[in-house]
């Protein structure tokens, strides 16, 4: 083996900086060949950063780990993070590296890393954090702010932004695509579709105009805007507006292959009437999922497996979508909206109407077929929803309270923030809110023991506490509130802190509150007053008041009185109680009506058919004896007897 000379190790230096018409493969096999003969911590280097560049990330880990502890800890944590390696890039330490510059940039690669590890409040904690401090490249601020966005609309897809401020799109977004689309997708998971299509087509527009970029380039740059604006067209009920853009973009010519999935899956929902079998197609050529920093988030490709089952049902493969639904039961036993899934499957054929048999098909099934436990939430929350559409409260309660004894040995389980919002919810509408409060306490009391509280929960439980004038629960408000502020002091954990605290203490924190003039720049006081105030209704309507037939209300009678008024000096007629005909003061007309009146008088003389009369109703009255006749007619009869 040769070993070099200073001058030539000097010369072979010198040709490891790059110039116009070198490669890096050139660079690489110069630093191969001094490494030779030396171990040269800058060739080191050079080499590793050159197996960088060539997207050689193995041979570059080889090479890291070969030479110890040199110095390469963000190299080493970059090319982990391409490679997949997630957790290995987190894992190597700040203090690893030497200069502040290279400790700023692995604390970008570690908010990159938990990003794509889908820990979006880890990665938006870093990136505040380094926004708060002064940039130290050109561009780093712009970055930032775009990488914050993007990890702020993960968070809103995600369902994780409850207690961070509902920021909108500021002009200073619309200037760069980039942020442009972040406002968008921020918009959209909240719901406002018709905004975040607005932002949508501006950043279009933005990223369309942009120079010194190759066509290709923008084409890429292009398909997850594209991709974006079909889904909210198609939540928006556009369909035939998203299929058109669909078949006019080249997104299926876009190298991004989570892009080109979840586009074509979704475009397959445009049809007015799609065929579950062209569905199912669709799906089998898009079944292997990209990986790498392409791959779809869990939330999204837990969803396209759901609607592969749905497929599958809708199909008639139920056997295919049985084990669909057990085998994504078993990949995540915690997503309980694969229990819909279930129930759709048992009760397609089931003869099963009311919420009772509703409930006992799908307990069968579960049994049965082993779908898991009989207890299992999703089921549970679907057989309370049945019993709530029948307005039977106390059966929806009692399903609920069943499910919570089963649980009581898996606290994790158990103290679910939406089942905890399930219950509480429920005791409120029965009017049990000692028992509403007595769960929100409890499940914060559980949270707070745990490493990642859960804030919707601490919140809810602190807001209920501050309407109690216990001086316990102001106290235990006042804590909730602290422990919140500290781990995220957010707009509305900073309300409730100054709300359970005297405010006299607190003047700097009573600042940090969003002015008063600012909540309502956007109210129409004018217009408020105009409309009124709204009255509550007099009568509770029944809930299917729609469904009963109106019955109209009954007339009352009015009250007729004398023309001349009543006189309080004259007495009444004592006989206006009797009917017309039996009153002293009537006076039948005719001669007939005159001779029936006589024969019918109350007290009167009544005529027999012989002649003979006695009064009726008098004080007196006198019997006629029979006559004779009738007297000798009784007496020839004989008395009846039994015949012998």
């Amino acid at each position: 083996m040769t070993t070099s000379t200073p001058a030539s190790l000097s010369l072979l230096l010198q040709n490891l900086s790059l110039d116009e018409n070198q490669s890096h493969e050139e660079v690489l096999r110069h630093a191969n060949n001094i490494l030779k003969s030396s171990s040269d911590p800058q060739t080191i280097r050079t080499r590793v950063v050159a197996l960088i560049k060539l997207e050689r990330y193995d041979e570059a880990v080889k090479s890291i780990e070969q030479a110890g502890s040199s110095g390469l800890g963000f190299e080493h944590a970059y090319c982990l993070y391409k490679l997949g390696d997630l957790k290995g890039a987190l894992e190597i330490s700040i203090d690893k590296v030497e200069t502040e510059r290279r400790q700023r940039a692995l604390k970008h690669l570690h908010a990159q890393a938990q990003y794509r590890a889908e820990n979006f409040e880890s990665a938006t904690a870093i990136y505040e954090e380094l926004s708060a401090l002064p940039p130290l490249v050109d561009n780093e601020g712009y970055d930032l702010r775009v990488n914050l966005g993007a990890s702020e609309a993960q968070l809103s897809f995600v369902g994780k932004d409850g207690l961070r401020p509902k920021k909108r799109a500021t002009a200073e977004d619309l200037q760069q695509y980039e942020s442009a689309f972040n406002a968008a997708c921020i918009s959209i998971a909240r719901g406002d579709l018709n905004a975040g299509l607005m932002l949508l087509r501006t950043s279009k527009k933005l990223c369309s105009s942009m120079e010194g970029v190759s066509e290709e380039d923008i084409q890429t740059e292009l398909a997850p805007l594209i991709a974006q604006e079909i889904y909210a067209l198609i939540k928006l009920g556009k369909l035939e507006e998203a299929a058109a853009l669909y078949k006019s973009s080249d997104i299926l010519e876009t190298s991004d292959e989570a892009v080109k999935l979840i586009s074509s899956a979704n475009c397959y929902l445009t049809s007015q009437t799609p065929n579950p079998h062209v569905g199912l197609r669709v799906f089998e050529a898009l079944k292997s999922y990209p990986q790498g920093s392409q791959k779809p988030f869990t939330f999204q490709s837990e969803i396209l497996d759901r609607n592969t089952t749905i497929l599958n049902l809708q199909a008639g493969k139920e056997t295919a979508a049985i084990a669909s639904a057990k085998a994504l039961k078993a990949k995540n036993p915690n997503d309980y909206t694969i229990s819909s899934v279930v129930a759709a499957i048992e009760l397609q054929t089931a003869d099963s109407s009311s919420a009772k048999s509703i409930a006992k098909t799908l307990k069968d099934a579960a049994v049965g077929r082993k779908l898991g436990s009989t207890t299992d939430i999703g089921i549970s929350l679907i057989n309370a929803q049945n019993y709530l559409k029948e307005d039977n409260v106390t059966s929806a309660v009692a399903v609920i309270e069943t499910l919570l004894k089963e649980l009581e040995n898996e606290p994790e389980k158990r103290w679910l923030p939406g089942l905890v919002g399930v219950v509480a919810g429920l005791y409120t509408l029965q009017g049990r809110k000692t028992k509403a409060k007595a769960e929100l306490e409890n499940a914060s009391a559980y949270w707070r023991s745990t490493t990642n509280p859960d804030p919707a929960v601490l919140l809810a439980t602190g807001s209920a506490q501050l309407n109690s004038s216990n001086p316990q629960d102001q106290s235990m408000a006042a804590s909730i509130f602290e422990s919140l502020f500290a781990s995220n002091p957010a707009p509305l954990s900073n309300a409730g802190y100054i709300a359970s605290h005297p405010a006299e203490d607190m003047p700097s924190k009573i600042a940090q509150l969003t002015p008063l003039s600012t909540l309502l720049k956007d109210i129409n006081v004018n217009a408020l007053l105009d409309s009124g105030v709204a009255a509550p209704p007099v009568k509770k309507r029944p809930l299917d008041a729609a469904s009963k037939p109106q019955i109209k209300p009954r007339k009352k009678r009015k009250i007729r009185l004398p023309k001349g008024g009543i006189d309080p000096n004259k007495k009444p007629d004592p006989e206006r109680w009797l009917p017309l005909r039996d009153r002293s003061t009537y006076k039948p007309k005719g001669r007939k009506d005159k001779k029936k009146a006589k024969d019918l008088t109350q007290g009167g003389p009544v005529t027999d058919k012989d002649g003979d009369t006695e009064m009726i109703g008098g004080n007196a009255v006198t019997k006629v004896a029979p006559s004779q006749s009738a007297a000798s007619k009784n007496k020839g009869k004989k008395k009846g007897g039994k015949r012998k």
